[in-house]
């Protein structure tokens, strides 16, 4: 089936609102993709619930939990069975870290479908769905997808083919490497050397990377012989590893890239020879990428909020709570509006940094935004967390049947939505204006204008530090929650920020204390132990070298801040629960 681009407005191939807002167009498609299935999944979630007595054993005995995790176990099992076949099929050798990596995300992912499927098909979880979802932070969060979802779709005029782009995602999943190994016969002769037809199937359109490595002189060529060649033929080097990649285009390619061409080999030497091909394919345009992570973002963390309101409906109270109460003030509003208005001047302000302007718009507004929000997650835990014990607010309320350990969750959760909206919208602004500012660089330096894969690599590459900053500011904000059980706002605020910066030096710390007295060196282990090491969330080095952070690295961070996450929790806990609220 082939898919053609409809008429498209102002020439997008030429025109700069094209080439600045094709990105955004991806990362709307892919808001519009996870609400689908966020609309999706509380469908299936009603119609379960019309069943009846489905579930409602498991959820009132608890055994839920254990068949969740269960289920969730058993089909991550099944995935990291499959990936791993895949990986054995096609490589060399497996790749231990990014099976794990990938084990791991499935686990999120599979865990946090099942208890969703178990939970939010109750009856009372789909009564309370509708206010869940338009009122308080559920209607912030859902307002600024909505937002990027509408900016995204209005600039679908302005994108260059965007039916191509939609035809590239299922072939995500299907792109990817192969490896073969063929024997070619040896010469019968020294005028008699055959042609071998390799039985090798591949697409030329998304072929990418050519690898070959053979055991003889070998010639590649289009037709059985010689002769009959339409393009030049190839010679191979015997165990000299040969590596062709689309970007030296068609002509310096081994295989014919015609549709409908056949690859024949000849061994030009006496005695059979192993030739090892390895074939790598993308999909015609690989950003489509995007789409599916921003679908997975906002589908993950959607079904997170979900669960929250299903599985303990008194923890989500307070958290909704603290969230509305909060948001409802103007230091947010405040906060936002100045990060927003520094990051547009940033865009235009020269920086002097001979063309690398681009990078100090990415550091300085990824650190606006995590000061922003930093500041945002301790005002509120001290807020909410102490004023309401010193005001009485919180006896009132465990005067109910709230456990304390509600309390603490659910003030810790309402702060991580606080900290989750405003990275939400900072983070859009942010990307919107980086995936600009290549452009204006452009012009002021009076260079050609770059294509809109530059804005949109720009701007991928800035989606992993405002991840990093992310979870420094959830896992901040969880230490102030727990403090703010004891100590008030300005206390609160000098303990985070002392432990701000000494996460930062921590490394340094321990490395001038290493080999000195015995006392130094144990107090600055012992800060290393206790004080989380910061710069674990520092992206500086990686944007000041143009390069991506990996995949482990971002998964290595996620567990670090979920472990940081628990463990502020349990000091809450363990802090307010002999607290005297009289």
């Amino acid at each position: 089936m082939t898919f053609e681009a409809p008429p498209i407005l102002f020439a997008a191939a030429d025109f700069w609102m094209s080439r600045w807002l094709t990105p955004m167009w991806f990362v709307g498609l892919g808001v519009t993709l996870g609400l689908l299935f966020l609309a999706g999944f509380l469908g299936i979630c009603y119609l379960l619930s019309k069943i009846p007595g489905v579930f409602d054993g498991l959820r009132k005995s608890g055994a839920a939990h254990v068949v969740a995790g269960l289920s969730a176990i058993g089909l991550t099992a099944v995935y990291v069975w499959f990936v791993y076949g895949v990986f054995k099929a096609t490589m060399a050798t497996v790749p231990m870290d990014e099976l794990t990596l990938l084990g791991m995300g499935g686990l999120i992912f599979f865990s946090i479908c099942t208890w969703a499927v178990l939970y939010c098909s109750s009856t009372r979880f789909l009564m309370e769905a509708r206010s869940l979802l338009l009122e308080g932070i559920g209607l912030y969060l859902l307002s600024t997808l909505l937002i990027v979802m509408v900016v995204g779709w209005m600039c679908t005029p302005l994108v260059d083919n965007p039916m191509k782009a939609l035809a590239s995602i299922p072939q995500l999943f299907t792109s990817g490497t192969t490896s073969q190994s063929f024997t070619i016969p040896g010469a019968v002769s020294e005028e008699d050397a055959p042609f071998t037809k390799l039985d090798i199937q591949f697409d030329p359109q998304t072929l990418d990377t050519i690898e070959l490595n053979a055991t003889k002189n070998l010639l590649i060529g289009d037709a059985p012989s010689v002769a009959e060649f339409r393009v030049p033929g190839y010679r191979v080097d015997r165990d000299v590893e040969f590596r062709w990649n689309r970007r030296l285009g068609a002509a310096k390619s081994p295989f014919p890239l015609a549709p409908g061409s056949n690859v024949y080999v000849q061994n030009q030497e006496f005695g059979d020879a192993t030739l090892t091909v390895r074939l790598a394919s993308v999909p015609p345009v690989r950003e489509a990428t995007t789409i599916v992570l921003v679908a997975v973002f906002v589908a993950l963390f959607g079904l997170m909020f979900l669960l929250m309101q299903a599985i303990s409906p008194k923890t989500s109270a307070i958290a909704l709570s603290a969230a509305k109460s909060e948001l409802s003030q103007p230091l947010p509003v405040i906060l936002m509006l100045i990060v927003a208005i520094a990051i547009l001047l940033f865009v235009f302000l020269p920086f002097h940094t001979f063309g690398e302007d681009i990078k100090l718009l990415k550091d300085c507004g990824i650190t606006l935004i995590l000061i922003a929000a930093t500041f945002q997650a301790v005002w509120s835990a001290s807020t909410s967390v102490n004023e309401e014990i010193e005001g009485r607010t919180a006896l009132t309320l465990l005067s109910k049947p709230i456990h304390r350990r509600s309390f603490i969750i659910g003030k810790m959760l309402g702060i991580f939505w606080i900290v989750m909206f405003m990275f939400l919208v900072l983070g859009s602004w942010e990307l919107l204006w980086v995936a600009y500012k290549p452009i204006y660089d452009a012009r002021e330096s009076s260079l050609e204008q770059p294509l809109w894969q530059q804005c949109h690599f720009e701007m991928m590459q800035t989606i992993p530090g405002l991840a990093m900053a992310f979870f420094q500011s959830v896992v901040l904000g969880a230490i102030a929650v727990a403090l703010g059980t004891r100590l008030p706002l300005v206390a609160n605020f000098t303990i985070c920020f002392a432990i701000y910066l000494l996460g930062h030096l921590t490394p340094t710390i321990v490395a001038s204390a290493e080999g000195g007295l015995p006392l130094v060196e144990f107090f600055s282990q012992l800060i290393s132990t206790l004080v989380p090491n910061l710069n674990l969330f520092s992206m500086e080095a990686a944007i000041d070298s143009d390069v991506g952070v990996p995949w482990t690295v971002l998964a290595s961070v996620l567990v670090y801040t979920a472990l940081y996450f628990i463990l502020a929790t349990l000091l809450g806990l363990l802090l307010f629960e002999d607290r005297d609220l009289a």
